[in-house]
């Protein structure tokens, strides 16, 4: 359905649903089969506060995992945005993960480059707060 209508074979994706990116992917393994996504930039804070450690069993945390499942089962690894990363995050340990993070695909751009290629990936709380700071003047 969605490489219907695209006429383009490799992409970036940035992901900001406010905490549903779990259920978003539920429908991404056309997308990611059919085009070579080679980063895919989320904000993972409600992620962890909504569905982490904490949080019992639920349809919404097993939606988590298999998010987790699938991007791995693809060749992505998690890092996290800030710091010039140079360590995938532990799969299994998501419920502590940075406030953002980005999966990048294997043989992509290394991790720790992304420093260099975008210095700065901001968060949409940050930009929240930005445009509150500047209606606050």
């Amino acid at each position: 359905m969605y490489t219907q209508v695209t006429n383009f074979k490799s992409a970036v994706m940035k992901m900001d649903v406010e905490g549903y990116e779990h259920r978003a992917f539920t429908q991404a393994a056309q997308l990611l089969r059919d085009v070579r996504v080679s980063h895919v930039f989320m904000e993972w804070v409600r992620m962890r506060a909504l569905y982490g450690a904490d949080v019992d069993d639920t349809p919404d945390k097993r939606l988590v995992q298999r998010m987790i499942d699938t991007l791995s089962s693809r060749q992505y690894l998690p890092y996290g945005v800030t710091n010039a990363p140079s360590h995938a995050l532990d799969l299994r340990r998501w419920y502590s993960w940075p406030d953002d993070i980005v999966w990048v695909l294997a043989g992509s751009v290394e991790p720790r480059r992304l420093a260099e290629l975008a210095p700065e990936v901001p968060s949409a709380r940050r930009i929240a707060n930005d445009r509150r700071a500047l209606w606050d003047d």
